[in-house]
């Protein structure tokens, strides 16, 4: 089983996959560190068995967690 992905565009305007991420957790810690730090454009982030969570659940995400 493959870990967690996070898919994205960025500053180079070039759509992007992360390595295999091992845990939600960790991607979406992945993906706010691609928004704030390389100013990338997240899409979304897949998981194992084919699970997703889209840009609004990531935004949610970080307004609850307060990243």
């Amino acid at each position: 089983m493959s870990g967690w992905k996070v898919l994205y565009r960025d500053q180079l305007d070039q759509d992007r996959t992360s390595r295999s991420i091992p845990s939600k957790e960790a991607a979406l810690k992945k993906a706010r560190d691609l928004y704030y730090r390389q100013r990338a454009e997240i899409y979304r982030i897949e998981g194992p068995d084919g699970r997703s969570l889209l840009k609004q659940d990531i935004i949610n995400s970080a307004s609850d967690s307060r990243w």
